[in-house]
């Protein structure tokens, strides 16, 4: 407990010769303004409070009396068993009564706006002492009633003093009063001793300050339009979680349900009150729900529009002054976000667009753009996994589209809209994908095609026999591809042979072909092979080479024939033995004639 020096000055009393009911009031309306100097205390600093008695049987003087005095923190029953003024015994004060009292004070009732007026302090005063134990007709027996209606100034309405007692009953035990936040202490129990004046003994009046009055709140409602606005006929949202930050830390939570300082029973209501000033965030906590569009119409409706990000729950950052009574931070909601889209991207061997057991795809990049029903932009990326399975997960009913980046070593293939329908009429784009809320498209698949080829070599076929078995390799000679794809484009390609006499086209798509050869020099034309997927045989070409998805063309191959030779030497045979002897010359301009022979029988003449 720390001491302090405090004055207590009232609108209801006739200090230094003002008149009664005209004293002027420093804060809010309320029962005694307490003016604390000489202070010590972190929590009741040096400065004007509004306060309220405890005992309406025991006095206390206003100005010029000063008095020291302890504090205690207010919200706590054991605080008001230590005051026990002489005429009232407060131990058995419990703690449902002491959260009764600060729920009154920190709804500001004399002050806020929303009120219209309706409370005065004399009924706030008298429903302190109601909830603290004392009865109409014992304090109607303290003929206060000079205090209370400020000399006649205002009147006391015993149903507005009922309605103060039964709302901050029923308040408390819905759950929704809230204590205040930790280091905030928004009320305090003073205890007065008397320093100067004529006030003596050891009954002085003790006192409930309101250190900190500030309030946020206001409504969560259940957006049925979507329009981001409240209206007219739309439900408020009860036993929603909302909390209280500052700084970045939770201070305080609470759940909307109805607001208990009005007459009126409502729904989807919430409210902070006894805040110190200060900036704070409303966090809006709705896993059953969406939020619906922030700041609707530019944020020109501030009293009707919602104030939760879309995507955290939080409000802006409110600063809020001392005494301050900001409502105006809602909570729209609409329907959950609970629709799906999903698919699988895989190697499509068949080429049919239908995934059967076929290889997935891992790591490929999908990306989800689209507007959803609240017209927001919606932009979300994923990654197949092991299955090749991708989802999009907690959309709102809306239009979507699914791109697919390609994945490197595939060949673009079929893609297929799935179970919700939509197009795809672009190549790795799935759009117009239409969901309802809480729909799932399933199948948005994106078919890839694993690269084929097709291979062989040139070679001399020395067995002339058209089978390569390890005969001299011909390095060099141009092979060129055309042929048809699978999806009727035209392809040509060229490439040479290497030094093993092997060729090969890669990276082509499943289609048919054919591939030519450029007769090598110095070879005469030998057998052409084709491959281990068919073909048919021409001169240096094979053609209809068939190709599926993946599938490797081998050994499409062209034999060459080294060219032959026949000849020799005429000479003039001096001796006549047939054999060419030493210094026997050669006979020069000698015809000579080649012909073919079939069975040994000379035929046609060849060369001459």
């Amino acid at each position: 407990m720390t001491t302090l020096i405090i004055n207590v000055t009232s609108s209801a009393m006739n200090p230094d010769g003002v008149h009664f009911g005209q004293q002027p009031d420093a804060l809010a309306p309320s029962f005694l303004d307490l003016h604390v100097t000489s202070s010590t205390n972190s929590v009741i600093g040096t400065g004007v409070y509004d306060a309220y008695c405890i005992n309406p049987f025991v006095d206390i003087f206003v100005a010029p009396t000063t008095y020291a005095a302890d504090t205690y923190e207010a919200s706590n029953p054991t605080s008001f068993q230590q005051i026990k003024p002489v005429e009232a015994d407060l131990s058995s004060l419990s703690q449902a009564q002491v959260d009764q009292l600060n729920w009154l004070l920190s709804q500001n009732l004399t002050s806020d706006p929303k009120y219209a007026g309706r409370f005065n302090y004399g009924e706030v005063q008298t429903a302190i002492w109601r909830i603290i134990g004392f009865t109409q007709s014992e304090i109607n027996s303290t003929n206060p009633n000079i205090f209370l209606t400020d000399n006649g100034r205002q009147v006391v309405s015993l149903a507005d003093v009922d309605f103060l007692v039964s709302a901050a009953q029923s308040a408390v035990a819905s759950g929704q009063y809230v204590s205040p936040p930790p280091g905030t202490n928004f009320t305090m129990l003073i205890d007065p001793s008397p320093v100067t004046g004529a006030e003596t003994g050891t009954g002085i009046q003790p006192l409930i300050v309101q250190l900190a009055n500030a309030k946020l709140g206001n409504f969560v409602w259940f957006d049925a339009d979507a329009d981001g606005i409240q209206g007219a006929n739309e439900a408020g949202v009860d036993n929603l979680v909302v909390e209280l930050w500052k700084n970045g830390v939770k201070v305080a939570s609470t759940v909307t349900g109805d607001d208990f300082s009005t007459a009126a029973v409502e729904h989807g209501f919430y409210q902070f009150a006894g805040l110190a000033a200060g900036d704070y965030q409303v966090k809006f906590v709705a896993p059953d729900y969406a939020f619906t569009t922030v700041d609707a119409n530019l944020n020109s409706q501030d009293q009707a529009d919602s104030d939760a990000d879309q995507a955290t729950g939080f409000s802006q950052v409110v600063h809020l002054n001392a005494g301050e009574s900001n409502q105006t931070i809602d909570a729209g909601l609409v329907a959950p976000a609970t629709a799906k889209i999903s698919g699988y991207v895989y190697e499509d061997v068949g080429n049919d667009g239908v995934r059967n057991g076929e290889p997935p795809i891992a790591n490929v990049t999908i990306t989800l753009t689209g507007t959803d029903d609240l017209g927001n932009s919606v932009t979300r990326t994923t990654t197949t996994d092991a299955n090749g399975y991708y989802e999009f997960a907690n959309l709102r009913a809306g239009t979507y589209t699914t791109s697919e980046s390609q994945p490197a070593g595939y060949l673009d293939g079929k893609d297929t809209v799935g179970t919700t329908g939509g197009s795809n009429a672009v190549d790795d784009v799935l759009s117009a994908i239409s969901l309802v809320d809480g729909q799932h498209s399933q199948e948005n698949n994106f078919g890839e095609l694993p690269p084929a080829k097709i291979s062989g070599y040139v070679y001399e076929d020395i067995g002339n026999d058209g089978v390569r078995n390890s005969e001299p390799a011909i390095g060099g000679v141009t092979v060129t591809l055309n042929g048809t794809d699978d999806l009727g484009n035209p392809v040509t390609a060229t490439t040479t042979t290497d030094a093993n006499g092997y060729y090969e086209f890669a990276d082509l798509r499943p289609g048919s072909y054919t591939v030519t050869e450029s007769q090598p020099a110095n070879y005469l034309d030998g057998k052409d092979t084709a491959g281990s997927t068919g073909g048919s045989v021409a001169n240096d070409e094979i053609s209809a080479i068939p190709l599926a998805a993946g599938q490797h063309s081998q050994e499409n191959n062209f034999g060459e024939l080294r060219p032959a030779s026949l000849g020799d030497r005429v000479w003039v045979d001096t001796n006549a033995n047939g054999v060419q002897d030493n210094g026997e010359v050669g006979k020069a301009g000698v015809t000579v004639e080649l012909y073919a022979c079939v069975n040994d029988v000379p035929g046609a003449l060849l060369d001459t």
